[in-house]
């Protein structure tokens, strides 16, 4: 077997460190959420919530050390294209606010919280696909030479 060559690197500490404590925390949380039974002991449960605190609270604070970097201007975007970074972050929101729009409207749930789900569904669904578009055109864009 070869050895694999990556360009990607992330050269950022606070970036690096908020994307391994946001990783921590998400499988720490499941591990809180399984221990969370009445037969489960009681030192388990509150290392688990504590550890999943700790790590939440760690990416949250990373995360916003390197976005203040960002707009200081002494850190460097991974992603360059502000509409592909926009894309990618209005993706997972549209994906999240569809399913939960269909399990509330299913579960037949209040009428003003089906219209909140329905509404940010749409939102955000037709945000990615602007965002998408206007990605599009910017890499036809450069692509024919033109400056964006």
């Amino acid at each position: 077997m070869g050895k694999v060559n990556s360009s990607f690197v992330i050269e950022n500490e606070n970036l690096f460190r908020a994307l391994f404590c946001g990783a921590m925390a998400i499988l720490f949380c499941l591990l809180t959420l399984s221990l969370l039974t009445p037969s489960s002991i009681l030192l388990f449960k509150v290392i688990f919530v504590l550890l999943s605190l700790y790590f939440s609270l760690s990416a949250l604070a990373h995360a916003a050390y390197y976005t203040n970097e960002l707009i200081e201007g002494t850190a460097e975007a991974i992603i360059k294209n502000e509409n592909l970074s926009k894309l990618l972050y209005c993706a997972p929101l549209a994906l999240l606010f569809v399913a939960v729009s269909i399990n509330s409207v299913g579960a037949s749930t209040n009428m003003i919280a089906n219209v909140f789900f329905i509404l940010l569904a749409m939102i955000f669904t037709l945000s990615t696909l602007a965002y998408a578009a206007f990605y599009t055109n910017d890499y036809h864009a450069i692509n024919n030479g033109e400056t964006v």
